[in-house]
C-alpha cells in the first residue's frame, strides 16, 4: 500500500479529480494540502469516517485559504500539540514527515492512525501540494496496551534488537532498581552492564550468534530467563528484529538484585 502512495505521489498529477480519483483507489485514509499546509481534500473512506456532509468541500478539494492546522481539531485532544509540531516542521522544512494520532469518527469514538506526509514538487523543485496517508493503526495500539499491563503484572519485559542496538525497551524492564530511567532504546554496552559478570562473554556471543544465523533461542542469565524469538515479519521496515521476553526469578541466586 505504501509503495502505492509513494508511486501516486511521484507521478506528479494536478490537484483534481484525477488526484481525487487515484487516491480514493487507495484502501486507506488519504488526502492531499496546498504547499501552505491547508487541508484541502480527503478521500471518500476518510470523510464517510468522518461523517462528513455528501457537499463539504473537503470531498471534492475546494480551495478557500483554511488555516494550515485547520484539521488539528478533528483529533484526540491529548495528540493535537505534538501534531502540530510535527506537521510545522514538515511546512518549515519542506521534508516528509510522520507522526501517530487518534481521529475523530463520525460516532464520536476515536481511533489510532499512523499518518505520512510527502511533499510533491515540479521538476524545478517548486513545491506543488502534499500528499497524506494515515494508516489505521488502532488494534496495533491496543495490542501494545495489553502487551503493557501483561508484563506489569507478570513481571515480564520486552524488548526490540537490531545490529545497530536496541531499539526498543519496554517500561517494565526499567523495574530492575539498577536503570533508574524509562526510555526506549539502549545501546549493547549498557545492556551487558546489566548482566551478571559471569555471564557477559556467553551473552555477547549469543547475540552475535543470532544476528549471524537469525535463529531462535533461550538463555538463563544471572536474576532472569531469557526467551529471544525471530521475528519473521520485521516492525518499521528493519531487516533484523529479534523481541526478547524475560521473566524475572526471583532468588534465582544469591545477592541479586
Amino acid at each position: 500500500m505504501i509503495e502505492h502512495f509513494v508511486s501516486v505521489a511521484q507521478k506528479r498529477l494536478p490537484l483534481g479529480p484525477e488526484l481525487q480519483i487515484a487516491l480514493n483507489l487507495i484502501p486507506a485514509h488519504t488526502w492531499y494540502a496546498v504547499p501552505l499546509g491547508a487541508l484541502t481534500f480527503v478521500n471518500e473512506r476518510a470523510a464517510d469516517y468522518l461523517g462528513l456532509p455528501k457537499d463539504h468541500r473537503l470531498r471534492f478539494g475546494t480551495v478557500i485559504g483554511a488555516d494550515w492546522d485547520s484539521h488539528i481539531p478533528l483529533l484526540h485532544p491529548d495528540d493535537r500539540e505534538e501534531t502540530r509540531r510535527v506537521w510545522s516542521d514538515c511546512l518549515r522544512t519542506g521534508c516528509a514527515g510522520e507522526v501517530s494520532f487518534r481521529v475523530r469518527n463520525a460516532e464520536g469514538g476515536y481511533r489510532w492512525f499512523l499518518s505520512r506526509a510527502e511533499p510533491v514538487r515540479a521538476a524545478d523543485g517548486t513545491l506543488l501540494y502534499w500528499i497524506g496517508v494515515n494508516l489505521d493503526i488502532d488494534e496495533r495500539k491496543q495490542a501494545e496496551f495489553y502487551l503493557a499491563e501483561g508484563q506489569r503484572l507478570a513481571h515480564t519485559g520486552s524488548w526490540a534488537f537490531i545490529p545497530a542496538g536496541f531499539e526498543y525497551w519496554s517500561s517494565e524492564l526499567f523495574q530492575n532498581p539498577r536503570t533508574r530511567s524509562e526510555r526506549q532504546g539502549a545501546d549493547k554496552g549498557e545492556y551487558l552492564g546489566l548482566v551478571h559478570p559471569e555471564d557477559r562473554a556467553f551473552v555477547e556471543q549469543q547475540i552475535q550468534e543470532i544476528l549471524a544465523t537469525h535463529r531462535a533461542f533461550e538463555l538463563h542469565e544471572a536474576n532472569r530467563a531469557a526467551s529471544w524469538t525471530d521475528s519473521k515479519r520485521p516492525l518499521g521496515g528493519r531487516s533484523c528484529y529479534l523481541v526478547e521476553d524475560l521473566a524475572e526469578i526471583r532468588g534465582h541466586r544469591d545477592g541479586c538484585h
